[in-house]
């Protein structure tokens, strides 16, 4: 493969990457606290709000990013003692979906930007 593809695939994940990175900074700044209201009584949530609290945006993006593992894993979560079954049955599915689908692009694209790094160092260039 040449230089000119690998460039315009890597513009290809690049671009949406950048877009979902902004995206993803915008959601956790206005839905993080909103998320963890709807979870008021899981011990995790007060835990990491004390933790997390005075780290500023880096400190939201932890907190969403757990918030968002316990409700991707509710059973694990309610083995561990950590969440409360009926608080994740009954968080808003909207953004529920809102979290899950942000996350998710922003991990796809990064994990293609790593293939496509992987391959560019030991396959082809």
């Amino acid at each position: 493969m040449t230089t000119i593809p690998i460039g315009l695939l890597a513009a290809l994940i690049c671009l949406p990457m950048i877009f979902f990175d902004l995206w993803l900074i915008y959601a956790i700044h206005v839905y993080t606290e909103k998320a963890e209201s709807m979870m008021p009584t899981s011990s995790f949530v007060q835990a990491n709000r004390q933790a997390y609290s005075q780290a500023g945006l880096i400190g939201k993006a932890i907190r969403n990013g757990f918030l968002t593992g316990v409700l991707l894993m509710p059973n694990l979560s309610n083995k561990r003692g950590i969440v409360n079954l009926s608080e994740v049955r009954s968080f808003p599915a909207g953004l529920k979906h809102l979290l899950f689908i942000t996350w998710g692009l922003c991990a796809f694209f990064f994990t293609a930007l790593m293939a496509l790094g992987l391959y560019m160092k030991y396959i082809e260039i």
